[in-house]
């Protein structure tokens, strides 16, 4: 075990050097990071949990956060997401995971989009409106490094609709994630959003930014589990009750870090209570509480062989009017 203890820490040490020295070399009118919708976080379950799934990544919404985690899908999964925020600014997200013997392949959406008025003067109907926003698409693939250690990478396309231009580019997710105390104690480690946006050479305009948002994610997660019999199934099955997870979120280009705690509570492996708290070191609505629940069942009949799970987080937002709520759904078949 302390061997490959070591192997993973020297391992993170050299990702977070090489990232570091890419986040210096980026230029120096980079400004602002494009793209901002990709730093929404996808997914209820993780949310629900104050945003720190990074270490824990055991199941489909792990290809938004560490593609690394998609070792655990045994067979398929699929999952959605619809997030409604403020100013009536909408985020969704679909995930699909499938199993090729020991590599597992993704492929993966976000985005988010809002409508925003045109007036020349005060009135009540607007003059006219457009739709901004953006979203990219992704192809994740992850494979095991032995018994306790995964790795896993996601390519995404970027597109960017900004009122009279459309901006194009591209990105990868890198993701490690290594187990140890008999798979209780989870650490893993992320690049996200390393990339670069196109220049537009019709319309011969500079880009609104360069860069999308660069940024690393560390975490860990601590489970317990213990050993149960299932009617009609041969042997234990083994269930997690509690989930205590930590992640640390460092943007390069434009944002302070972040800091990620939360607790997930499974009862009789069918409801989960979920809490979480994010602390930034600058202002974001986000900051402070979350609280999350979750509801999971097999299917009946010739649903049988199907897994539905239905998660839900809430977030209250203090600066503003509306608060944010993310539903989502898991299949896992």
């Amino acid at each position: 075990m302390h061997k490959s203890v070591v192997v993973a820490v020297l391992t993170i040490a050299l990702l977070l050097t090489g990232a570091h020295s890419f986040a210096q070399d980026l230029s120096d009118g980079a400004g602002t990071a494009g793209a901002a919708f990709l730093k929404i976080e996808p997914g209820s379950r993780p949310v629900g949990m104050g945003g720190a799934f990074t270490g824990l990544a055991n199941d489909i919404n792990t290809i938004f956060w560490n593609p690394a985690g998609l070792t655990t899908i045994q067979t398929r999964a699929l999952t959605a997401m619809q997030h409604f925020w403020v100013a009536d600014i909408s985020s969704q997200s679909i995930g699909y995971a499938q199993r090729l013997n020991d590599i597992v392949w993704g492929a993966s959406l976000v985005g988010s989009f809002t409508e925003v008025q045109r007036r020349t003067g005060p009135s009540e109907t607007p003059d006219s409106a457009v739709t901004v926003g953006g979203f990219a698409t992704g192809l994740s693939l992850a494979y095991p490094l032995g018994k306790s250690s995964s790795i896993g990478g996601t390519a995404k396309f970027i597109s960017q609709q900004l009122d009279i231009q459309n901006v194009y580019g591209a990105s990868v997710d890198f993701g490690l994630i290594t187990h140890f105390l008999d798979n209780r104690l989870g650490l893993g480690f992320t690049v996200q959003n390393a990339g670069v946006f196109f220049e537009d050479s019709e319309r011969d305009e500079d880009l609104p930014s360069e860069y999308p948002p660069l940024a690393l994610r560390a975490g860990f997660a601590y489970r317990l589990s213990k050993e149960v019999e299932i009617e009609g199934e041969e042997g234990m099955q083994q269930h997690e009750l509690w989930a205590f997870v930590a992640d640390a979120h460092l943007p390069l280009i434009d944002a302070n870090p972040s800091f990620h705690f939360g607790v997930e509570r499974w009862f009789y492996d069918i409801i989960a209570a979920r809490i979480g708290y994010r602390i930034g070191l600058n202002d974001n609505p986000n900051d402070g509480l979350s609280i999350g629940i979750g509801v999971k069942k097999k299917g009946l009949d010739s649903l049988a062989n199907v897994g539905f799970q239905f998660d839900y987080a809430f977030v209250p937002q203090t600066d503003f009017e509306s608060n944010s709520h993310r539903i989502s759904i898991i299949t896992r078949f």
